[in-house]
């Protein structure tokens, strides 16, 4: 047993002692009680220790019990041995009654039995009972007072002794709670005291109507203490909820929310529980301050399950389905509402051991509802915010790195903002541009040399397409302009240099007059796509593929141009140009850039130092060429990247989970103030990591980069599993499918594949026509003989592209693909067919199929023909992957002793 332990139960036994004491010393004779009355007053002292009201004093939790009302006419009519006897028989039944522990029973025991002692002590010195005398009235109200003053004195030592305290410094605490239930309690007791002598004074029988006023009172003072608390929880509720949509995140409001909803619904503690799989996080509060706590979603804590609950509950620690894991939390009983959005349960509100306060007990529950449906809809409305400031940060990033220049307009005429690429065109700051009348100093005129007033759009002027400037530096600049109205009144100008172009036209012009002829232009054209075309280095560690479209299909080259090649010190150098302009006359200047950047790369130019290299060179053969340009180095033999930029659009790395993130390189394009790159981004490639390189064709095909962009990364997600020039020919594909082509696309894949490859590949396309199907079975066979494989290898790949292509022109809409690959002791096939999702093939072909079925045969023999077989569905369309180890290794080349860990798939 310990020290208090000990103490408190010294502290019970020196009370009970105190009320033998005062009850032997005080004197038991007495007049001619109503014995008939004691039973109805025993019993109104049992169920006295029900009828009490708890109720809210400041930041205390009190309680009025009408145990002391009872005692008034007890001690009024009986001797001290009577009362003292009475309340202690009552308190121990009640005490049974209501299962108390067996310490706090002693305790009231002997509180109470030690207040009637004295209280009847002091009725005593009335005399013995009888008439209604000022003597007895004064005496029962002193009494009374003394009862209350021995009950709260008891009450405030034990909280003492608990608390290991002085009972001063608990007095002190508690005192304005303590005169306030002592008063209280006194003025009830005198109340009902009085009305108990005056029924008395008439006839003893009037003793049986005591309990009338006795229940009208705590009926009425219930009724009051409940609409009080009602009130109180209401205000703190709405409290709460302006509390949690004040700042524009919630989640930084979630602490203060919680201590108020738990001073609502006078709890203990409050929690806030968010299930995000597969982690769950509890915000809580209690006395232990504020705490966010994170479980896996799996865990089977009192969280867990109030996160599964369909609706509010409350759950109490006996005979609830969830008392179990409430006991073991450490409550006593909690109420929960689950946290409900578009059908979904995102968590649960839940409130732990509330006070037992009056008030609305039986709507509670909906009240709890519904500030769980507010606390979804606020923070809804927070992910709503975050998700538009974050696309506003997007924007702001591409408009500060888009190369063309971009300004918005107030209706006063006065500029807004002023994007950096705009800067570059004009040789003006935007520190000295915004606030000024638009263009102010650049003297705009039309192509025909009429002024034109930017500031005046808001008085309806037709804006031109196009306008000349004269630059900070004397320079004249064409602009290619469009315009937009937002709903703020605001003018919205895009305005591309194109000075090169105008200066372009008659090159352009003498080179179609060269090519006039229609035959003599396509043999031209042919000859100039096969010389800008690179060959494509065989290196191991790397797969290749690219692929291009120019928006003439007359004529299919343009200014998107790449180049790749392996430099001396065994890197891979990869170059993507875009070239302002099309046609021949584009490919022109793209083939001096790529010519440069290669020249350069050779001779071990510094990557951070290429682009600025190669405008120098360019402008001192008095080409001018504006050109943006990403350049890529790769060391197949660690998997580092480096990545250098001059205004061209962020390159995507793609993982082999078929996660996408973007690789942001900035910098200024060729041939505009102060072009170089700000610096090297670098990456490290895992074998399956693919990088992709674009041009803004592949991103604007539907004239807004936002989307272009973010459509391109779901693209190559999708298309992961692709070998690279598959993936390069369906980014191109599905970016320009159904859009109108204004400019060249270009995208450009590399994925990294361990360096113990050594590949032969090559790829087949064809209509799911049955002739062209067949023609494909023949090719690939012949191109197997080729690589001199064994024959039995040569056979079994024949049977499985004949298996797989007969499956795929059956779901295909458009195209079936073949991609055959040999590397170091294994071939590779992939079958790929553009209808969309498939059903689930994971499972397909494992089994033999019965004898009477009309389909499934082929996947089964794929299946037992190749050492590995992957499929993968999804709306692009299907791709089944087989692997084999040869019987053979190919020709020409060199022996491994080792297989590639990863393949392009």
């Amino acid at each position: 047993m310990n020290e208090g332990a000990k103490a408190v139960k010294a502290y019970v036994a020196a009370l009970a002692a105190a009320a033998v004491a005062v009850t032997v010393l005080t004197d038991a004779t007495a007049g001619s009680p109503a014995w008939g009355a004691l039973p109805v007053l025993a019993a109104l002292l049992v169920a006295g220790e029900y009828l009490f009201v708890r109720f809210r004093y400041g930041g205390e939790i009190s309680t009025i019990n009408l145990v002391e009302a009872v005692l008034a006419p007890m001690l009024f009519a009986f001797s001290a041995p009577v009362v003292v006897a009475t309340v202690a028989a009552t308190q121990v039944a009640g005490a049974v009654l209501r299962r108390n522990a067996v310490v706090k029973s002693a305790f009231n025991v002997a509180q109470w039995s030690l207040a009637a002692a004295v209280g009847a002590a002091v009725m005593a010195t009335a005399g013995e009972p009888g008439a209604f005398t000022t003597e007895r009235v004064a005496a029962l109200i002193v009494a009374l007072a003394v009862v209350g003053l021995v009950n709260h004195v008891a009450f405030a030592g034990v909280l003492a002794m608990i608390n290991h305290r002085s009972p001063l410094a608990v007095a002190r605490e508690l005192g304005t709670v303590l005169v306030v239930g002592w008063f209280l309690g006194w003025a009830v007791n005198t109340l009902i005291g009085l009305l108990f002598a005056l029924a008395y004074s008439t006839h003893a029988a009037a003793v049986v109507l005591f309990a009338v006023p006795l229940a009208v009172l705590h009926i009425a003072y219930r009724g009051y203490a409940g609409a009080r608390s009602d009130r109180l929880r209401l205000t703190g509720l709405h409290r709460a909820a302006r509390s949690l949509a004040g700042p524009l995140d919630p989640g930084h409001a979630i602490e203060g929310f919680l201590r108020d909803v738990a001073e609502a619904f006078e709890a203990t503690a409050a929690a806030l529980v968010f299930d995000e799989r597969p982690e769950r996080v509890i915000h809580r509060v209690d006395a232990g301050g504020y705490t966010v706590v994170t479980e896996p979603a799996e865990s089977s804590s009192l969280e867990g399950v109030m996160c599964a609950c369909a609706g509010a509950v409350r759950v109490t620690g006996n005979g609830h389905p969830w008392s179990e894991a409430l006991v073991e939390a450490g409550w006593r009983d909690c109420l929960t509402a689950p946290l409900v959005e578009d059908g979904r349960t995102l968590g649960a509100l839940v409130v732990y051991d509330q006070a037992g306060l009056e008030g609305f007990e039986a709507g509670e529950l909906a009240v709890l509802e519904a500030v769980a449906r507010e606390t979804v809809a606020t923070f809804a409305k927070g992910r709503l915010l975050a998700t538009m400031l974050e696309e506003r940060q997007k924007l702001a990033e591409i408009v500060g790195t888009t190369s063309d220049g971009i300004l918005t307009i107030a209706a006063d005429g006065r500029v807004r903002t002023w994007n950096p690429a705009l800067e570059r065109i004009t040789g003006i700051a935007a520190a000295d541009a915004v606030g000024k009348p638009a263009l102010e100093g650049l003297e705009p005129v039309t192509v025909n040399g009429q002024p034109v007033g930017l500031d005046r759009w808001a008085d309806d002027l037709v804006l031109p397409a196009e306008l000349r400037i004269t630059a900070a530096d004397g320079e004249q600049r064409r602009l290619s302009c469009s315009y937009s109205r937002s709903e703020d009144e605001t003018l919205v100008v895009v305005a591309r240099d194109t000075t090169t172009v105008e200066e372009m036209a008659q090159l352009r012009e003498e080179f179609g007059q060269l090519v006039a002829a229609e035959e003599a232009q396509r043999e031209v054209v042919e000859q100039l796509r096969q010389a800008v075309v690179p060959p494509r280095p065989v290196l191991a560690g790397a797969d290749l593929g690219v692929a291009f479209l120019a928006p003439d299909e007359t004529a299919p080259t343009g200014g998107d141009l790449f180049d790749w090649h392996v430099l001396p010190t065994g890197e891979l150098h990869l170059a993507v140009v875009d070239v302002l302009g099309h046609g021949v006359a584009a490919t022109k200047d793209a083939l001096s850039v790529v010519s440069t950047l290669r020249i350069l790369s050779l001779q071990g130019c510094p990557l951070e130092d290429l682009v600025a290299r190669a405008d120098d060179l360019l402008a001192a053969d008095q080409r001018e060429i504006v050109a943006t340009v990403v350049v890529a180095r790769f060391d197949t033999r660690t998997g580092r990247l480096l990545l250098v930029s001059g205004g061209h659009p962020p390159a995507l790395v793609v993982s082999g989970d078929g996660s996408v993130r973007q690789v942001a390189a900035t910098g200024s394009a060729i041939g505009w103030p102060g072009a170089g790159s700000d610096g090297v981004a670098e990456e490290s490639l895992q074998p399956s990591d693919t990088l992709v390189l674009y041009t803004d064709g592949l991103v604007e095909a539907r004239k807004n980069i936002v989307e272009g962009i973010e459509v391109l990364m779901r693209h190559a997600a999708l298309a992961a599993h692709l070998p690279a020039e598959e993936l390069a020919t369906q980014l191109l594909e599905r970016a320009v499918s159904g859009a109108q082509r204004r400019d060249d696309t270009l995208a450009l894949v590399m994925r990294a594949t361990s360096v113990g490859e050594h590949r032969h590949e090559q790829v087949w396309r064809a209509s799911p026509a049955a002739e062209e199907v067949g023609a494909v079975r023949r090719q690939v066979t012949e191109w197997m003989a080729a690589r001199e494989l064994d024959v039995d290898d040569i056979d079994d790949v024949r049977l499985v592209v004949s298996e797989l292509l007969t499956n795929a022109v059956v779901a295909a809409r458009s195209t079936v693909t073949v991609h055959v690959a040999v590397d170091s002791g294994r071939v590779h096939v992939w079958v790929s067919d553009d209808g969309g999702s498939a059903p689930d093939l994971s499972t397909a072909g494992h089994l033999p199929v019965p004898d009477n079925a009309q389909a499934g045969r082929g996947l089964f023999l794929v299946r037992s023909v190749m050492d590995d077989v992957t499929a993968l569905t999804n709306e692009i369309g299907t791709t089944v992957r087989c692997v084999k180890r040869l019987r053979r290794v190919a020709v020409d080349e060199p022996p491994t002793d080792s297989f590639a860990a990863h393949g392009p798939a």
